[in-house]
């Protein structure tokens, strides 16, 4: 709920005054008293008052409290949840996760000489070392904190481009723009660790750069920038860029994340002459209009190209293939659901777009280019066959925007508004969709029939094994939204929904309906991570508990920091209990207090039991409502409300349980309460004293009830 309101533009203390309004008028809504109460939201901010905003925790301790076995989840730091989702997916990579722990900062590093040689590269530097620093600190919270969420701000904060330059708070960025910087600089950073520095003199005498660390200054990868224009229900490939590549040097990074392709560009137009390049790639792009996963990276990797222009500046049609000479351990696929629309501007395709829990890579690998040519011609054919059933499929599915299944149902509604006698008209309308739902059944039948053939051509290429670890979903527009990430744990075989600082269980068939998408819904999948089976043992994840294998991987000074801070929140939720308890305590004296008076009275008439409780037969004992009986009052609230667990000692040795108490009591009348707050050790002896005699006088009457009967 307060994400909610969040997300609408309200601040923390927006929220929290329309809380505390609420709480003081049961009848109002938070969000009427936002509206009408509170002024506007606040849209922009300064970096100062965002970070003001972001101190305040409406969370109550014991709400913050994490859950045995739960993942730890992570504070929206004002509109980047793009960050909680990148943190958490790299949270389920064992080998990045054992890599950042195992990180040790470069005391001997003199960045002062840095700084001297070049300003940029020494800010840039300094921060990337920062970053793993503050990850691996973070990292170490998510194994062991006892909180129920915690705080990235400042592995938000060290994340630079080139030039040494933080991101602002309150931008929202496109996640594949994100994740590309954020390992950009980790890479650079875990160069630097201790007595492994692999800063060689990258810069000349003239302070440019050489071209091997050109990575670290441009975007760090190369790989196929594709645009998409809607042009008459159609796509086109207008731009085909490549990115700038990054060095040679075999970095953890780069192995657990990059992989390499050689590009192949044929001219059918000059006798087949053909071109060869090597690329690194960081993602592969899929066409959502391709439909699934297998069928986009296929599309991907092989695609004409209009208007090349070749070294003799001859602007031809050329073809272009792409394959894998070196797979990462991960493989990241970011599926292109923005578009272009010449009147609406850029648009979210929210088109159905498929995937498999397990894919294998083998037929897009280079050494294996022969025996997928001489497959070509049969899977040409039914590459052919498939085409032509989505366009027959698309006639039915997409008419004038809508599917015709769509168009019936709103007719069959408006003739039960305006006809509701036309029998006939609506037995009509029923065959027409039913006979449009069989023809689009054995369309699909059809079509699983050809994607199995499609697969029983690859069949015996089955080397290269990855599964599904992560999704990242995406809630909203083109240009604006949420992101949160569903997450599965191969050693608990579970899927976990990381939205923010909800970590919730999720059951598989939810994960994948609400990833597909429907054409309908804005919510659904926007990049896959898949992990290489081989590399990544099922033993080798958290189990989300302290004692987790990444447990061993953290340095001591960082252990001992969560331990501290555990006792602290410890204390913290012990102090909130003592001040709940503290208002439940004086809720029941102030009932008490009315039920002991009337009990009283009703005893004089000779209608009431003295022996009801103690504070009643104190009271009644008395003859008066003095500060012995009050103080018998609040000892009987106490015990109450502590279900026997605490009493007036309590008060007496808790300074926190006794503020409270006597912030509640000022808010009664001067009647009700004692005439003073602090109970001596003389009223102490005289409760016991009359306690004993109460006791005495029950088991009389018990007694005498006895004998009775």
């Amino acid at each position: 709920m307060l994400q909610q309101y969040l997300n609408m533009g309200f601040t923390q203390q927006q929220i929290i005054k329309a809380q505390q309004i609420c709480k003081q008028n049961r009848n109002l809504e938070i969000l009427d008293v936002l509206l009408k109460n509170i002024q506007t939201p606040i849209k922009e901010q300064s970096q100062s008052q965002i970070l003001r905003e972001l101190s305040f925790d409406v969370l109550t301790p014991d709400q913050r409290l994490r859950q045995k076995g739960t993942p730890v989840g992570l504070k929206n730091l004002a509109n980047v949840c793009y960050l909680n989702s990148l943190i958490q997916t790299y949270f389920h990579n064992p080998i990045f996760v054992k890599e950042i722990l195992s990180f040790k900062y470069p005391v001997q590093l003199n960045f002062e000489d840095l700084l001297n040689k070049n300003e940029a590269k020494a800010k840039r530097i300094k921060s990337s070392i920062d970053l793993v620093v503050h990850l691996q600190r973070l990292f170490a919270y998510l194994v062991h904190t006892d909180r129920k969420y915690v705080d990235p701000y400042r592995v938000f904060l060290n994340v630079v481009d080139e030039f040494g330059n933080r991101f602002q708070l309150g931008d929202q960025k496109d996640w594949a723009e994100f994740n590309l910087q954020f390992i950009t600089c980790i890479d650079e950073g875990l160069k630097y660790h201790e007595n492994k520095i692999m800063d060689a003199e990258m810069y000349n005498e003239n302070g440019e750069q050489h071209e091997s660390d050109q990575y670290h200054n441009k975007s760090g990868i190369i790989q196929t920038r594709s645009m998409i224009l809607l042009d008459e229900n159609k796509t086109k490939l207008i731009e085909q860029q490549p990115l700038q590549s990054q060095p040679q040097n075999q970095t953890i990074i780069n192995r657990l994340f990059f992989g390499k392709t050689k590009e192949y560009i044929t001219h059918p137009n000059q006798r087949n002459q053909s071109e060869e390049q090597e690329q690194i790639f960081l993602q592969i792009i899929l066409n959502v209009k391709n439909k699934s996963l297998y069928q986009a990276w296929e599309a991907n990797n092989s695609f004409l190209i209009e208007g090349y222009r070749n070294g003799s500046e001859v602007i031809e049609l050329a073809e272009k293939t792409i394959w894998i000479t070196q797979f990462p351990d991960s493989l990241l696929f970011l599926i292109q659901r923005v578009g272009y629309d010449p009147e609406r501007g850029l648009i979210k395709l929210n088109d159905e777009f498929r995937f498999e829990k397990e894919i294998y890579a083998d037929r897009f690998l280079l050494e294996n280019r022969q025996k997928v040519i001489e497959t070509q011609q049969q899977l040409n054919e039914l590459k052919i066959q498939q085409a032509e059933l989505l366009l027959q499929m698309e006639k039915y599915q997409n008419y004038g925007g809508l599917s015709m299944l769509t168009i019936l149902n709103t007719a069959t509604k408006y003739v039960k508004d305006v006809k509701p006698d036309d029998e006939i008209m609506q037995q009509r309308i029923d065959q027409c969709r039913l006979s449009i739902q069989l023809i689009l059944q054995k369309f699909q039948l059809q079509l699983d029939q050809i994607n199995q053939k499609i697969e029983d051509l690859y069949a015996i290429m089955k080397k290269y094994k990855y599964f599904l670890q992560s999704i990242l979903i995406h809630e909203g527009a083109a240009e604006s939204g949420h992101y949160y990430t569903y997450i599965y744990n191969p050693l608990l075989k579970q899927w976990f929904k990381f939205n923010d600082i909800n970590v919730t269980q999720v059951s598989e068939e939810k994960v994948l309906r609400d990833s597909y998408g429907d054409g309908k819904s804005k919510t659904n999948a926007y990049c896959l991570i898949y992990q290489r089976a081989d590399h990544f043992d099922p033993k080798s994840y958290t189990d989300y508990t302290n004692n987790s294998v990444y447990a061993q991987y953290i340095q001591q000074n960082l252990y001992e920091e969560v331990t501290n801070d555990n006792k602290k929140f410890s204390i913290e939720q012990q102090e909130y209990e003592l001040v709940e308890l503290g208002d439940l305590v004086v809720e029941i004296y102030n009932l008490q207090f009315q039920q002991v008076n009337e009990m009283a009275r009703k005893f004089k008439n000779r209608n009431g039991n003295p022996l009801n409780n103690f504070p009643t037969y104190l009271r009644t004992l008395l003859d008066q409502m003095n500060d012995l009986v009050k103080w018998s009052i609040l000892d009987y609230a106490i015990r109450e409300a502590s279900q026997g667990k605490r009493n007036l000692k309590d008060y007496q040795e808790q300074m926190i349980f006794q503020q409270r108490i006597k912030y509640n009591f000022e808010q009664l009348s001067h009647f009700k309460v004692p005439s003073k707050y602090e109970v001596d050790k003389q009223t102490i002896k005289h409760l016991q004293y009359y306690y004993l005699q109460y006791i005495s006088s029950l088991r009389i009457t018990s007694i005498q009830q006895f004998q009775h009967i």
